[in-house]
């Protein structure tokens, strides 16, 4: 039996590839985007492989026509949107914010806040329909905290904190339900990608499969309440965020 629909941004790599081959597994559908869209056809050939539903569309969700199209691709293909796991996001170069040029600054905003409010605004009026759904994104403890040579990483993600919250205000009185997810250091690219050197060795750092598990976790709650915020790190983790 069919499981939710689940719409996932941001899934070529990592946290977002992570999250659909294993809630595919589970029994899930799946719909996912993604800029890269040769990486998604390697992901859907994976699920397909293994008898699960799946929906690729090459969407950049910094982008209102192209998020808006994911969201409307998903509805004709399996009918409704259960969750959205908005998940767009990637690192900003690590360095002091009077360094950073005016497309870094923009391109940050873009795809670390922007792509959240686009895919919200696009899946609002589906989940109005049915009364129901779940829309969780994908924050960093840097949304609560802050740390030099990350500004607009930072500034982007607090962006996301304080949009959820005002976001769930406005829609749980539609039975839809908005839950921000707020890992420390993630063993993927991102880190690579902003310019910082993070010696990794498993147990260390939070893994992308122990995202996946925590957001089936999430979606599997009674529809009677939501888990509002989950922050996530590893007990070894050699930088103290809280």
């Amino acid at each position: 039996m069919l499981k939710k629909v689940v719409a996932i941004a941001g899934a070529s790599s990592g946290i977002g590839k992570e999250t659909a081959l294993h809630l595919a597994k589970e029994g899930y559908a799946v719909s996912i985007c993604a800029r890269r869209e040769s990486l998604l056809e390697e992901i859907s050939e994976s699920i397909r492989s293994r008898s699960g539903q799946v929906l690729t569309v090459k969407a950049d969700l910094t982008k209102w026509d192209e998020a808006r199209n994911f969201i409307q691709a998903t509805v004709e293909e399996f009918g409704r949107i259960d969750v959205l796991f908005n998940n767009a996001g990637a690192g900003i170069r690590f360095t002091d914010f009077e360094n950073l040029t005016v497309e870094e600054i923009e391109d940050g905003i873009a795809i670390n806040l922007t792509s959240v409010l686009y895919g919200c605004k696009a899946v609002i009026p589906v989940m109005k329909k049915q009364k129901s759904g779940h829309i969780i994104n994908t924050t960093s403890i840097l949304g609560k905290r802050a740390r030099a040579g990350l500004a607009v990483y930072t500034a982007g993600k607090h962006g996301v904190d304080g949009f959820s919250r005002a976001l769930f205000n406005e829609v749980k009185k539609h039975g839809i339900k908005v839950t921000i997810l707020g890992p420390t250091m993630i063993h993927t690219r991102w880190a690579e990608k902003a310019g910082i050197k993070v010696p990794f060795s498993k147990g260390k750092m939070l893994e992308p499969e122990d995202i996946a598990q925590v957001i089936q976790n999430i979606i599997e709650t009674p529809s009677y309440f939501t888990i509002w915020s989950v922050d996530l790190m590893a007990l070894e983790q050699t930088i103290d965020p809280l």
